[in-house]
């Protein structure tokens, strides 16, 4: 399958308050990393693939470009404005790293979702928007970078409504029936439950693992 023009975005940085330790990007879930399921995934959907990170040295052996913010803040806003800034297409897919059931078919959805005069292509599950698991747009640099110097840091701060395409969970529930594509590991014990969850799937030692999980 030819490969999207849009860069995927993997934001592997902020400051693991949580998740005392090793960086959990490189935590297991099944058979491989978190951080190795986003990126392989990310490497055969689209043209090019950026890793935003805290300390680069980590990510040598990662065939992608590898950069750090530009803004100090440490938070997911700077992420962000690091990944699209550095991004070579018009509209990044904008995940965390630590997402272990990302989802191809919700990708998919979202970028062939993309139309003129909108900005940011975004699920909303029950609970709200999801904004590390979306599509930006290379025009929102101005708004992201004048939300940082106001101390800002809420990635949906700088959205303009109008300019924004939320993507309803009856239509999500189509693509990924139980929403899975949002659970992302903040704390150990969120490890041990994704951990749980790919076991009731079948594929915690590596066997019977689908593309899309």
């Amino acid at each position: 399958m030819e490969k999207i023009d849009c860069t995927g975005v993997i934001l592997a940085g902020g400051r693991n308050i949580r998740f005392p330790g090793t960086n959990k990007a490189f935590h297991t879930v099944g058979a491989n990393t978190m951080l190795d399921k986003v990126y392989t995934l990310f490497s055969r959907m689209f043209k090019e693939v950026i890793l935003v990170v805290n300390e680069p040295a980590l990510f040598l052996d990662i065939d992608s470009l590898v950069v750090t913010d530009i803004d100090p803040s440490q938070c997911s806003l700077a992420g962000l404005h690091a990944g699209l800034f550095h991004a070579g297409f018009d509209w990044s897919y904008v995940s965390a790293c630590d997402v272990p059931f990302i989802n191809e078919k919700v990708i998919r959805y979202l970028v062939g979702q993309r139309s003129p005069g909108k900005q940011v292509i975004i699920p909303r599950t029950w609970e709200g928007m999801e904004p590390l698991s979306a599509l930006y747009h290379k025009s929102c640099l101005p708004r992201i970078e004048a939300t940082l110097a106001k101390n800002v840091f809420m990635v949906k701060k700088f959205f303009k409504p109008e300019r924004v395409k939320q993507i309803p969970p009856q239509t999500l529930e189509t693509l990924d029936p139980d929403l899975r594509f949002k659970f992302n590991v903040n704390t150990p014990a969120d490890l041990e439950t994704a951990r749980g969850m790919a076991r009731e799937s079948g594929w915690g030692d590596g066997r019977g693992q689908r593309e899309d999980i």
